[in-house]
């Protein structure tokens, strides 16, 4: 761990997870309206938003936001967490390790969240039928919660099985908040649809998630189909409403369907 984290006061430690986390966010929810804007023909879904909504994302965010600084002010302060030497072969294997094992942990968390005991702190994120760049970190404390424990209890559990690379932690933490985040915008970016359903093992298209704020139920992967499609919880029909939307028709109705491609 860097030293000006290692010898960091708490509150310095806080004020550094707050510009660490706060700045993410507002580096990569400008990116994401500005992707809206400026692709109008890629629009996903042609719906308005729900009634105040960008207010209610706003407070959503504030709170996911306390709750990673208190996490992560609270993880690197106790000094639990387990560091190598920094190499680039450690950086990279923890990386991967963490991004795959946070696609399975939230792959769990997302089924469960959807379950009648645990629905109601779920309930905030769905508000945002039609998704905006601010409705990846919109969630209940609860939810949030629950989030922390993939980016931090995850790489800490790990740390004792080796010690884990600080810069890979990072990085894989960086591209999770910038994929969560410009990945909500309510735009396709998406080049080409042949053979998407295998790419989409390793990324989705944004249209791809879109339609789990829409339906519900289904598309509960993170960032990649692979957990959806082991378990059969994936939408034959995207592929042909992704064309739709390339093709500059959005979705003018959170029921439409297709016939699969």
């Amino acid at each position: 761990m860097p030293d000006i984290l290692a010898e960091a006061s708490l509150p310095e430690l806080a004020l550094l997870m707050l510009a660490f986390f706060g700045g993410l966010t507002l580096f990569n929810v400008p990116i994401g309206f500005a992707l809206e804007r400026l692709l109008p023909h890629r629009r996903v879904f042609a719906v308005p938003l729900a009634e105040g909504q960008y207010r209610f994302e706003l407070v959503g965010n504030l709170v996911f936001l306390v709750v990673a600084v208190t996490t992560f002010t609270a993880v690197l302060s106790s000094g639990l967490v387990r560091f190598g030497e920094t190499s680039l072969l450690r950086d990279g294997l923890t990386f991967f390790a963490v991004s795959a094992s946070f696609q399975v942990y939230y792959y769990g968390l997302h089924r469960a969240m959807h379950h009648r005991a645990l629905v109601r702190f779920h309930r905030w994120h769905h508000r945002s039928q039609v998704t905006t760049p601010l409705t990846g970190q919109s969630m209940h404390f609860v939810e949030a919660c629950a989030w922390m424990i993939g980016y931090a209890g995850i790489p800490l559990a790990m740390s004792y099985v080796a010690p884990i690379g600080f810069w890979g932690w990072t990085a894989y933490l960086m591209v999770n908040i910038g994929g969560n985040i410009v990945g909500h915008s309510n735009v396709e970016l998406t080049r080409s649809v042949a053979g998407i359903r295998w790419k989409s093992i390793n990324a989705n298209p944004f249209v791809y998630h879109a339609l789990h704020h829409a339906r519900w139920t289904g598309h509960y992967s993170f960032q990649a189909a692979t957990m959806d499609r082991l378990f059969g919880t994936e939408w034959k029909d995207w592929p042909a409403l992704l064309q739709r939307v390339m093709d500059g028709k959005p979705l003018r109705s959170l029921k439409e369907r297709a016939e699969p491609s």
